[in-house]
C-alpha cells in the first residue's frame, strides 16, 4: 500500500487551527455575557479537535480492506439507533432546545447524532450502489430498484424534519443520495426525479409550516431587497435580522479586514457568529483576502478527494469518497449562499470551521476513512 494523502492531512490541520483561532476570537461576547471564561469555546474546540484528529490518523493507518466495512456499519447502525430513539428519549437526555430535539445529553457535553448519521448513510449507499445498482436498462425499472431506498431513508428523514425541524440536514442528504446514484451509474432521468422530489417536499415543508413560510418570505424580501431596484415581496425581514448583520461584517472585511479579534459585529449583532456565521466572521477580520483563501483550501481539499474517489480500485471506494466530498462542498456552498442572502439559511455547520464538537468529529472520522482509502488509490 502506498501512503495516505499527505495534501488532505495539511488542509485539514491548517483548517483546525483556524478553527481553534476563530473559536477564540469570535464568540467573545458571548463569553462576557454569559460569565464563560476567556477560554471556554476555544478549549472545546480544541478537546474535540484532538479527539477527531487522532481518530482521523488512527483510521488513516488501518487497512480499508480488513477495516472500512466494520466501522461504516458501526456508524450507520449506531447512528440510526440514536436518530430512531431520540423522540422516546427523557428531556433530560434529549432536551428540546428551541421546539427541536437535535442533541443527546451526557454531562457538561452534548453531541448530534445526525451529523454521524449523514456518513452513515454516505457509507451505506457506497456499500449497496456497488452491489445494487448495474446493467439498468429502463427508467421504470431503476425507479423500483431506489424505491426501497426512498422509503428507508425517506423514514429517517421524516425523524429528522418532525421531531429536530433540521430541514438542511434534510436537504443535504437528499441531494448526496441523488449525486452518488448518478455517480453509481444511474440514469440522469432518475436524477432529475429525485432532485424534482426534493423540491416539491421542500416547497411542501417550507408552506405546511408558518413558522417556515414567515422565514421564507422574510429571505425572499432581504435577498431581493439588496440584489433588486425593489424586493420581490413586501414582508418584514425583522427575522433574518442575523443575514443582515452578516452581511454587514463581509462589508466591513473589506479587502485586508479590520484583524484577527478587531471585529465589531460579533459583538452582539451576530449571535451565531463562531457557527452558522464563522464565514462572515473570519470575512470581518481577515478580508476578501482571508475569506478567498478559505474558499481556495476547500477547493483544493474537495478536488482530492474527488481524486481518490476517481483512482480508487474498488468501486465502493469510489462512491464512499465521493459521498463525502459532495457533503462537504455541499455544507460549505449552502452556509456561503445562506450568509451572503442568495439563499435561505439553512443552519447548516463550516466544516472544520464552525463550533460544533458533534460536527468536527463526524467530519474528521470521515476523512480519516478517505486517507484510510487514499492508500489504495494510485494517486
Amino acid at each position: 500500500m502506498q501512503k495516505i494523502d499527505i495534501i488532505i492531512f495539511i488542509i485539514v490541520a491548517i483548517f483546525l487551527l483556524l478553527g481553534a483561532l476563530f473559536s477564540y476570537s469570535l464568540p467573545i461576547y458571548l463569553e462576557t455575557v454569559k460569565n464563560l471564561g476567556e477560554y471556554h469555546f476555544v478549549a472545546r474546540y480544541l478537546l474535540f479537535a484532538t479527539v477527531g484528529f487522532g481518530l482521523m490518523v488512527g483510521l488513516s493507518y488501518l487497512n480499508p480492506d480488513k477495516w472500512f466495512n466494520v466501522i461504516g456499519w458501526g456508524i450507520l447502525i449506531t447512528s440510526s439507533i440514536l436518530v430512531i430513539s431520540m423522540p422516546f428519549l427523557p428531556e433530560t437526555i434529549a432536551p428540546v432546545i428551541n421546539g427541536a430535539r437535535r442533541w443527546i445529553k451526557i454531562g457538561p457535553f452534548k453531541f448530534s447524532p445526525v451529523e454521524f448519521f449523514k456518513i452513515g448513510v454516505i457509507f451505506f449507499l457506497s456499500w449497496s450502489f456497488t452491489r445494487k445498482v448495474k446493467n439498468i436498462k429502463s427508467l421504470k425499472e431503476e425507479i423500483k430498484l431506489i424505491l426501497p431506498y426512498v422509503v428507508i431513508l425517506g423514514g429517517f428523514w421524516y425523524l429528522i424534519l418532525a421531531y429536530q425541524s433540521d430541514l438542511g440536514q434534510v436537504m443535504v442528504m437528499a441531494l448526496v443520495f441523488a449525486f452518488m446514484l448518478l455517480i453509481a451509474g444511474g440514469k440522469f432521468k432518475t436524477f432529475t426525479l429525485i432532485i424534482s422530489g426534493g423540491i416539491f417536499i421542500f416547497i411542501l415543508a417550507v408552506s405546511s409550516s408558518h413558522y417556515r413560510l414567515a422565514r421564507f418570505k422574510a429571505w425572499l424580501a432581504l435577498m431581493s431587497s439588496n440584489f433588486f431596484p425593489h424586493p420581490i415581496i413586501d414582508a418584514s425581514s425583522a427575522s433574518y435580522g442575523q443575514v443582515k448583520e452578516s452581511l454587514n461584517a463581509i462589508h466591513n472585511g473589506g479587502i485586508l479586514g479590520q484583524g484577527i479579534g478587531n471585529g465589531v459585529f460579533k459583538l452582539g449583532f451576530l449571535s451565531d457568529v463562531h457557527t452558522d456565521f464563522v464565514l462572515a466572521g473570519i470575512a470581518e477580520e481577515s478580508g476578501i483576502i482571508g475569506i478567498s483563501l478559505v474558499v481556495i483550501l476547500f477547493m483544493v481539499l474537495v478536488y482530492r478527494i474527488f481524486k481518490i474517489a476517481n483512482r480508487s480500485e474498488k468501486k465502493e471506494y469510489q462512491l464512499f469518497a465521493f459521498g463525502v466530498g459532495t457533503l462537504i462542498s455541499l455544507q460549505f456552498i449552502f452556509n456561503g449562499l445562506g450568509v451572503t442572502s442568495l439563499i435561505p439559511i439553512k443552519g447548516l455547520t463550516v466544516p472544520f470551521l464552525s463550533y460544533g464538537g458533534s460536527s468536527l468529529l463526524a467530519n474528521l472520522i470521515a476523512i480519516g476513512m478517505v486517507l484510510m482509502i487514499s492508500k489504495k488509490a494510485k494517486l
